[in-house]
């Protein structure tokens, strides 16, 4: 438990570094679809890179023990009175649970989601348009798609306005973006505690419209009547959140990217701007250092030696995961009687081992504070056991003997990895402000009911959207000194991305590409030396 625990901080913490690279530096650029894969790779790297370990090999210089005959069935238990035992609370159990009750709740509510989907496409006339299924219902309001499923409601809009919103759901739909939104949807069931993993959702969908948006406006003939569509329905209705709908509550930002110019290409050398933070997460975390001892007197030694230390801290996993490692060399290792404090902390432990020729022991440890770390130690000639501090071990053995504390002498020594180059300093643009978008009037909200032209909140809906078209004609003034100013802000930002930084990238992908040929030649020589 403790080590899942591990791997959902290490998780959180990748998926935090993605989600702020792309705040930053990428998400007024208008690469919809390289950002759609830099999310969703945000998302799978982040699941996948802390099962990657490095193996780090330090020489040491070799350590004789003395050993002594191994005393059987070894019991300690100091002869002091326990006291009674008094109720704490184990709060790592209280986490736990917390934990499980979110992961439920939210599970709970995936499914519920998709059951209200089923609902609204069971028993309905469908119509397929070539390898879409168009569904006309009015169980509801808000336009949506789902996979090859687009739902509306024909009753709600004008004929222009319809062809407008299938267009742009026809694109989430011939793209798969509802893949987008289930796996971000579960990935927050299971990270529901972290906030950068909603918050990271949240610009998949808004992405995802982006790229709708871009996609749909090649194919409608009139740009103005499309923001008009998207005013429209601009007001919030429920809506179930694993399906791609056609409303957004950040209306002014789409229309804000309908409207702006494409992004510089060398803009895309931002991508690279995450490789160096995930550089340091991997050599701060996932790199295992291992000490190995020096051969004596030039001379290998031929055997193999495993070693394992046990402290208070010691989990159930980690105790199962060492008797399974010595199993497999053909010595039976046994963990019993684990008893632990209100700090799940280890105060009692038997360990039990039988070597590869039949020699066996047992050793118990018991009392009323945390035990001292000790090591259990295996060759090929017998099991061993004795503190951490001490060169002295109980063995499995009568006679004495020497030997060293390496988990496998002759292995060669380990390639030194090449270094990674380092990225050049990106240029101060937080000194140059960017422009404030007009304040957009508030749309009216359409009628809940079938439309009809005589019905009075239809008609009083009308004269409100004639009086916002005056409000938006007004605003034109305003919105052509923010595209000019946006202009500017561009032009400022070409000249802070100077030729010379641009000549300083180019540098450093060459140096990376030497560095990845570098990587490539370092794995195959330590798969060669038999590293694995």
């Amino acid at each position: 438990m403790e080590n899942f625990a591990l791997y959902l901080g290490k998780v959180s913490v990748l998926l935090t570094i993605f989600f702020l690279a792309y705040f930053i530096l990428l998400r007024k650029e208008t690469f919809f679809n390289a950002n759609r894969w830099y999310l969703l790779s945000g998302i799978l790297t982040s699941i996948a890179l802390p099962f990657i370990l490095f193996k780090k090999v330090i020489l040491i210089e070799p350590v004789v023990r003395q050993f002594v005959p191994i005393q059987k069935n070894i019991v300690y238990q100091p002869n002091i009175a326990s006291p009674e035992p008094i109720f704490e609370i184990n709060w790592f159990y209280v986490a736990v649970g917390i934990y499980a009750a979110g992961m439920l709740f939210f599970l709970l509510k995936f499914i519920k989601d998709l059951w209200a989907l089923s609902k609204i496409l069971k028993n309905q006339k469908i119509q397929e348009i070539e390898r879409f299924k168009l569904l006309d219902t009015n169980k509801i309001q808000l336009p949506f798609s789902f996979f090859n499923y687009i739902v509306f409601n024909s009753s709600q809009f004008k004929q222009v306005e319809l062809e407008n919103i299938l267009e742009h759901e026809k694109v989430h739909s011939s793209q798969y973006h509802s893949v987008d939104m289930i796996l971000s949807q579960l990935f927050c069931i299971v990270f529901w505690f972290n906030p950068f993993a909603w918050l990271h959702r949240k610009a998949i969908a808004q992405n995802l419209e982006f790229i709708a948006d871009s996609q749909a406006l090649k194919s409608v003939p009139d740009r103005i009547i499309y923001q008009k569509t998207l005013l429209k329905v601009s007001a919030s209705h429920q809506c179930i959140p694993i399906t791609n709908h056609f409303f957004q509550s950040l209306i002014k930002k789409r229309i804000v990217m309908l409207n702006k110019n494409q992004s510089k290409r060398r803009n895309s050398l931002k991508y690279l701007a995450v490789l160096p933070l995930l550089t340091v997460f991997m050599l701060q975390f996932q790199v295992k250092t291992v000490a190995q001892e020096k051969p004596r007197n030039g001379q290998e030694t031929t055997y193999k030696e495993i070693e394992i230390v046990v402290d208070k801290n010691s989990s159930d996993d980690y105790l199962k995961e060492q008797s399974e490692t010595l199993k497999k060399e053909g010595v039976t290792l046994k963990f019993s009687k684990v008893k632990r404090n209100s700090n799940n902390e280890i105060v009692a432990i038997k360990t039990s081992y039988k070597d590869k020729k039949g020699n066996s022991a047992n050793n118990f440890l018991k009392s009323d504070s945390p035990i001292q770390p000790f090591k259990i130690v295996s060759n090929d000639n017998e099991v061993m056991i004795g503190s951490v501090n001490s060169s002295t071990l109980q063995n499995s053995k009568s006679k004495s003997s020497s030997t060293v504390r390496i988990a496998d002498l002759n292995m060669p020594i380990a390639p030194v990895p090449p270094a990674m180059p380092e990225m050049p300093a990106m240029p101060n643009i937080g000194n140059i402000p960017a422009p404030v978008a007009p304040v957009m009037p508030p749309a009216p909200i359409a009628p809940n009911v079938v439309y009809d032209e005589n019905n009075k909140d239809w008609k009083k809906f009308e004269e409100q959207m004639k009086q916002f078209e005056i409000q938006m004609k007004a605003k034109e003034g305003e919105f052509a000194r923010f595209e000019k100013e946006m202009e500017k802000y561009g032009e400022q930002m070409e000249k802070a991305f100077s030729p010379e930084f641009e000549k300083q990238m180019a540098e450093f992908e060459k140096k990376m590409e030497k560095f990845e040929a570098e990587m490539e030649a370092y794995q195959e020589k330590m798969q060669a030396q038999g590293y694995n």
